[in-house]
């Protein structure tokens, strides 16, 4: 289990990962608590699919598990002597920032959410407990950072936060091909990384109603669970936040 603290709005936040057993009470300081796949179905949270793949298999049968297509892919860049896989196990702040440069240029591209500066304080509170693991491959021949991945991870699972690559950016289908395989290669590589430290559990990070984000993951092979993620009130301000929230998300779902 993993937990930071902040501050926004003027709430006291608390945001734990993967709680595998009721804390309540929780303190009467903090107004609003945030759970990300919890294996405990508390009230008020809503229930998600994830993909865990199970490290304590080998890495045999690990990558067998993978689709053959995929395996392909893997084993088609597996060899670039031209890739460089990089691994941060205590980024710098720079190095943070250097990802939500790269992520955001993805984001605004897709039209989808932008890694803010809340976003960042959260890497930054899970880096300082060592919790933060950023990897990235690089081509070293362009000079060039093709993909990231960015965990949250406690010593015994870890869920990828961001996935990025910067396909969209261009229509040369080579490039395209190319950054596609990389990104897999990413994946696994980083399969084994963790399982090599004495991590348990590879998590997907949610399975998503997108079908071809949902496939993707599912290539990769594991067991598909049920956990439980959302926000909780424990106050009346954290209560007031939810309402607003609430609102604001059925606001944008109507399209006003």
């Amino acid at each position: 289990m993993l937990s930071i603290s902040k501050k926004m709005y003027g709430m006291n936040i608390k945001q734990i990962f993967f709680l595998e057993k009721d804390i309540y009470p929780f303190d009467s300081r903090i107004d609003l608590v945030g759970i990300t796949q919890s294996i405990i179905p508390l009230e008020g949270l809503i229930p998600i699919e994830t993909l865990q793949k199970d490290l304590t298999k080998n890495e045999e049968e690990l990558f067998s598990g993978i689709s053959k297509s995929t395996r392909k892919r893997i084993k088609q860049v597996q060899t670039n002597e031209n890739l460089q896989k990089i691994i941060l196990t205590e980024p710098s702040n720079q190095e943070i920032l250097q990802f939500q440069n790269f992520y955001n240029q993805f984001a605004k591209k897709k039209q989808t959410h932008l890694c803010n500066p809340y976003h960042v304080e959260t890497l930054k509170l899970l880096r300082d407990q060592q919790a933060l693991i950023i990897t990235k491959i690089k081509d070293v021949h362009q000079q060039q950072t093709l993909c990231y991945r960015v965990y949250a991870a406690d010593g015994k699972r870890a869920m990828p936060f961001y996935s990025v690559s910067h396909y969209r950016l261009t229509h040369d289908t080579h490039f395209r091909r190319l950054v596609g395989n990389v990104h897999c290669l990413l994946i696994w590589e980083n399969i084994i990384w963790f399982k090599n430290r004495g991590y348990q559990i590879y998590d997907s990070g949610g399975l998503t109603n997108n079908p071809n984000i949902r496939n993707f993951k599912l290539k990769f092979g594991g067991e598909i669970i049920t956990e439980y993620s959302g926000y909780l009130a424990n106050s009346l301000l954290g209560k007031a936040a939810l309402r607003i929230r609430k609102w604001k998300l059925a606001t944008k779902n109507r399209g006003e």
